[in-house]
């Protein structure tokens, strides 16, 4: 569900042409964030009630997680913007050289996407609510709507069509159905270690909403109108 719906994102490019949707992918993008914010509160909450003393596999995982996408960013060797990544990895694939950057841009997008397939995986750990890991997978699924219409933004005014730059959103979400069930079965033979799969998934979303996706809406629609 969560892979699917990624494709969903470049849906209004079958009616509409890519220009007036900026401010939508900045509002959209904030919705989004809310939305990865408030799932990752619940894992947080969920992880303590799991913690031993002083809650420190919550720091540890929180940690963890945000580095892991700080790391993932570090694969450029510089700090390039989503929309130049997704046009520099079409340019390449198109002129069919310039793999290495090419492979360098997909391996941020996977593991972007794979903490978001942990967080399913971990959600849905029998230690856990069984509610628990639907709620989050629907809001990880609503959330990535958001971020195929950016994937879909950068590829359609190149000449892709849409159905195109669906399939192609698409399989920058593949990762997470592959992670979701290895997260999974690592939790069940690893329990002891559930609250740092969660805080871990936590802290890679929070960073995500706000070095990436706050970030963007603020420059389109300004702080208080993004926070809102």
């Amino acid at each position: 569900l969560t892979c699917v719906t990624t494709g969903l994102g470049a849906v209004p490019f079958l009616v509409v042409k890519p220009g007036p949707l900026g401010i939508g992918l900045a509002v959209a993008n904030a919705v989004a964030a809310g939305m990865m914010l408030a799932a990752s509160a619940s894992m947080v909450f969920e992880a303590h009630e799991h913690c031993g003393t002083m809650d420190w596999q919550l720091f540890v995982g929180l940690g963890a997680g945000a580095l892991f996408i700080r790391a993932s960013e570090r694969l450029h060797g510089v700090d390039e913007e989503e929309e130049e990544g997704i046009a520099a990895l079409h340019d390449a694939l198109l002129e069919r050289k310039q793999w290495r950057k090419a492979m360098l841009i997909f391996t941020v997008m996977f593991c972007h996407s794979a903490a978001e397939g942990i967080a399913v995986g971990v959600a849905f750990s029998r230690q856990l609510n069984h509610e628990f890991g639907i709620y989050i997978s629907l809001l990880l699924a609503v959330h990535n709507v958001p971020e195929g219409l950016a994937v879909a933004l950068v590829l359609v005014p190149r000449g892709v069509s849409a159905t195109l730059a669906a399939f192609i959103a698409t399989l920058t979400s593949v990762p997470q159905p592959v992670l979701a069930l290895a997260a999974f079965l690592f939790v069940e033979v690893f329990q002891g270690l559930l609250p740092i799969g969660l805080a871990f998934s936590a802290g890679a979303m929070v960073y995500v909403c706000l070095h990436e996706l706050l970030v963007e809406s603020m420059e389109q629609l300004g702080f208080t109108k993004a926070v809102l």
